[in-house]
Formats: C-alpha cells, sequence, structure tokens
C-alpha cells in the first residue's frame, strides 16, 4: 500500500465495531438522540465502550495519541467534511471529525520502512497434510444432493 501511487492521497482507518467485553475503567459519553434512535430504544444517548482505532496515512502523525472522543460517526463526519456533504442524521452531524487529527499542513510522511519478519511463511503447520488429501468435493457435493 505504501508504495502505491495512491498512498499520497491515502487515509485508512481500521477500528473495531465492538468493545471486546474488557473491563474499561472510563463511563461511555453521550450524544444527541433524533427521534429515529428514540424509537428503537436508544433513549439514552450513550455510546458504547472505547474501542481502538488506528489510522494509517500519510498525514497522520507517528507515535500519537488523540484525545478527543471519536465514535464510528466521526468515520462519516470526516467524509462528509471532505466532500461537502449533508450529514446523514443528527449523530454523525454533533460528532467530532477525524481530520482533526491528521496533518494536512505539513509534510507528507514516508511510510517507515520495516524488515519482514524472521521465520517461515507459507509452509503447511506442523502435524497438517501439505494437501488435503482427505478432502473430496465429490462427497460433500453427493452429501447435500448436489450433481457431480
Amino acid at each position: 500500500m505504501t508504495t502505491s501511487r495512491a498512498w499520497s492521497n491515502t487515509v485508512l482507518i481500521i477500528t473495531y465495531d465492538e468493545w471486546g467485553g474488557f473491563f474499561e475503567h472510563v463511563p461511555p459519553p453521550t450524544v444527541q438522540v433524533s427521534e429515529a434512535e428514540r424509537g428503537v430504544g436508544n433513549r439514552d444517548g450513550r455510546l458504547g465502550f472505547r474501542v481502538p482505532c488506528v489510522i494509517v496515512s500519510p498525514f497522520a502523525r507517528r507515535a500519537y495519541v488523540a484525545s478527543t472522543p471519536f465514535d464510528h460517526t466521526s468515520i462519516l463526519r470526516f467524509i462528509e467534511w471532505r466532500w461537502n456533504l449533508d450529514p446523514l442524521t443528527v449523530r454523525d452531524a454533533a460528532a467530532n471529525n477525524l481530520a482533526e487529527e491528521l496533518d494536512f499542513n505539513g509534510p507528507a510522511r514516508a511510510a517507515p520502512a520495516l524488515p519482514p519478519p524472521a521465520g517461515q511463511f507459507a509452509l503447511p503447520c506442523a502435524g497438517t497434510l501439505a494437501s488435503p488429501e482427505w478432502l473430496d468435493l465429490r462427497d460433500l457435493a453427493r452429501t447435500f444432493g448436489w450433481a457431480v
């Protein structure tokens, strides 16, 4: 990706859709709730627990941790800001924009050169067959009554 011609215009956002069930010492913040959200049971506007988010881009600051609260609609807010689109909902209209964490005025940063990890890759795991000779798709097809 970083060697692509598109790298100079890339913003890759990696996030989780759930928090994972680990203990969280920070209570979830609240946001404004639309009537549509009230209709599906979101009465208090409480967001979920924090989830990790990583931004990979030549505009991202290295070794930086943001303290601004963002949520999943912050991604929508960023897209709406970038292409001058109207917000889809009250929630993304009020969300913090992820673009606030990018530096568009500084020099574009090249990706750091990382050595390939040591080890053997693309080899079968110990104790497994190099090829799945035991798997005959014709048997599977017959099991489900498919034509062979």
